[in-house]
């Protein structure tokens, strides 16, 4: 029924034939889970680098909202891009001395890691070694994970010497 509808017409937007999927299930009065609408979005998308980045959500922020998100990740304003936070250039609605900010979704083969050394900040680390190579990469802290890595080789490995060659030959 999907496709008798929308055709086949190649959306460059995926916000778009996201929002026209929405609007005629629910016109058809159809049910579907979250699950299964992803399923289905799945099945019929791809990702397109030269398409328009998909918004996962818009955020107002403003106020004690603000302070404490900026508290959280440790920048300032003009940073929050780094963090995945990019201005909309609109005001929050109905507040004073906020903006509305857009949340971009990742694209899971996309993402990447680093090692960073524990005595370095996240932020300058990846202002200096990735952001130079990825424009539009950003930190996601609630998937930062902070700790040691520890090399047993390097501090447990007892080297044992080789047997000559005269032993090894005598065993066999």
């Amino acid at each position: 029924m999907l496709l008798q509808r929308i055709g086949a017409t190649e959306f460059n937007d995926f916000n778009l034939f996201s929002a026209t999927v929405d609007e005629l299930l629910k016109k058809e009065k159809i049910k579907l889970t979250a699950s299964e609408k992803n399923q289905l979005l799945a099945a019929v998308s791809w990702y397109d680098e030269t398409a328009e980045k998909v918004i996962k959500k818009t955020e107002q922020l403003s106020g004690d909202k603000l302070d404490q998100l900026l508290h959280y990740l440790g920048c300032t304003v003009e940073q929050l891009p780094d963090f995945g936070y990019y201005p909309s250039g609109k005001k929050a609605a109905g507040r004073t001395g906020g903006a509305e900010y857009i949340i971009y979704e990742s694209q899971t083969d996309l993402r990447d890691s680093e090692n960073v050394p524990l005595n370095e900040s996240i932020h300058g680390y990846f202002l200096r070694e990735v952001k130079p190579h990825v424009q539009e990469a950003w930190i996601d802290l609630d998937k930062t994970k902070i700790g040691y890595e520890i090399s047993f080789n390097k501090y447990f490995f007892q080297h044992k010497p080789l047997r000559s060659i005269e032993e090894v030959s005598a065993e066999i």
